[in-house]
């Protein structure tokens, strides 16, 4: 079952956009919310990218990672405090709810759907 990482129910109200990229597991150590940004630092098995979108779908991050075709991978994200969840190709995951820290994609092996 794949967690709704997309909205967590809060009305995030007006913001000023960062200039910078910020690092996502930084604030995902200090349990705060990521700032709207120019981009966002990433891993994906401990590589780092720069994603622009605060709400990539699990298709864009395995993309980005150069893992392909992103069908032969399974990806999942990890957020501070709990266990690696699976994200859906054409799920999205919002970068900006706090604790997401990294994500993690395996092949597939022959038996998996």
């Amino acid at each position: 079952m794949t967690k709704d990482y997309e909205n967590d129910g809060r009305d995030p109200g007006t913001e000023a956009v960062l200039d910078d990229i910020i690092d996502l597991e930084e604030y995902a150590k200090r349990g705060e919310r990521l700032p709207l940004a120019k981009g966002y630092r990433i891993k994906i098995n401990g590589t780092v990218y720069v994603v622009h979108d605060p709400k990539p779908t699990g298709r864009e991050v395995l993309t980005l990672a150069g893992l392909l075709p992103v069908e032969n991978y399974t990806l999942r994200v990890k957020a501070a405090g709990s266990k690696p969840e699976k994200v859906g190709l054409d799920d999205k995951v919002d970068l900006r709810q706090p604790g997401v820290e990294k994500f993690k994609a395996l092949p597939r092996d022959q038996t998996e759907g």
